[in-house]
């Protein structure tokens, strides 16, 4: 019998047997130890498909409680900053697991508010990436994918391209729209070319008009997604804090106040206007780390967010600015 069952594991699909092992554990409650005598394989083997189940969305932990300090910070951030939602996740203890944990929430919250027939209009980054992979998959409803950034000149799972991709598979989108551009281009001049095309133009006033925004932000520290991936140079991150800008939203680098800051950059980003951006009906941000706080900051007071996704440290910190 075991060597049967063997035998059947080996010709189904990958993602069959994820599922049958995830099934086996969480809703017949077999120990792992079970499951890999019953299927013929090693323990390590189903401690690992467990855990690649929990890591792309294929198992998603929904925990049906409030955490009364988290609640507070959300009634907390909405009240203050007008927010029609704030979603605030416990801390994680390591740092390294935060833009994971935001990001799940993230997508967990988009899953419930995404309707057929809208369309999307998407960031990229760390936090997006986890958010796609959270994401429930769906029956195709007509839904469209727009990316609201140019690429980036290296390639990851996390830039505007690969984040698009995967919110597009997870979501059975019927079209996804991508920026065949840098997300800066070297001058003005050469925006104004670009944006000449009729290509560039239907895609920034499409990206103009979606339903949602979905987007993370970019700090302007030494950590900086932006400064580490190439988007910006070293003269680029000095002269951006040199102008009072403390990050990225939607693009463009912001004061402190939420204001775009007087530098080329923000007139070479190969993106929609940030005021029509602003007239996007659900803006929704996910980002959490003290370190985001200036920006997160910055993007509440200037009208850049109706729906913050963050960490009660982070929370917290807003709230006592």
């Amino acid at each position: 019998m075991q060597v049967e069952f063997r035998r059947l594991f080996l010709v189904e699909n990958h993602e069959e047997l994820y599922a049958r092992v995830a099934w086996a554990y969480y809703n017949e409650e077999l120990t792992q130890a079970d499951i890999a005598k019953r299927m013929g394989m090693t323990r390590a083997r189903v401690n690992r498909i467990l855990q690649e189940c929990r890591e792309t969305g294929l198992v998603q932990i929904i925990i049906n409680t409030d955490v009364a300090g988290c609640a507070g910070a959300e009634h907390g951030l909405e009240r203050a900053f007008g927010l029609s939602k704030a979603l605030v996740i416990p801390t994680p203890a390591k740092e390294k697991h935060l833009y994971t944990a935001i990001g799940r929430a993230a997508g967990a919250y988009l899953s419930s508010r995404i309707r057929d027939g809208q369309e999307l209009g998407l960031g990229w980054g760390t936090t997006l990436r986890a958010s796609g992979r959270a994401l429930v998959q769906r029956e195709p409803g007509g839904i469209r994918i727009v990316s609201l950034f140019g690429g980036l000149p290296t390639s990851s799972t996390t830039t505007p391209y690969d984040v698009a991709s995967v919110f597009s598979r997870r979501l059975m989108a019927e079209e996804c729209y991508y920026i065949a551009a840098p997300m800066y281009v070297s001058c003005e001049a050469v925006r104004e070319t670009l944006m000449s095309q009729q290509m560039f133009a239907n895609v920034f006033e499409r990206a103009a008009k979606v339903d949602l925004a979905f987007v993370g932000s970019g700090d302007l520290t030494t950590r900086s997604t932006n400064f580490n991936h190439g988007a910006i140079t070293d003269e680029e991150w000095t002269s951006l804090r040199d102008a009072g800008a403390v990050g990225e939203l939607f693009g463009y680098f912001l004061d402190g106040v939420g204001e775009m800051v007087d530098h080329p950059l923000n007139r070479r980003f190969m993106g929609a206007e940030l005021a029509k951006l602003k007239n996007i009906p659900t803006k929704i941000v996910a980002s959490g780390g003290l370190h985001k706080v200036p920006i997160i900051r910055a993007g509440l007071s200037g009208g850049c967010i109706d729906v913050l996704v963050t960490d009660e440290l982070t929370a917290r910190a807003l709230l006592d600015g």
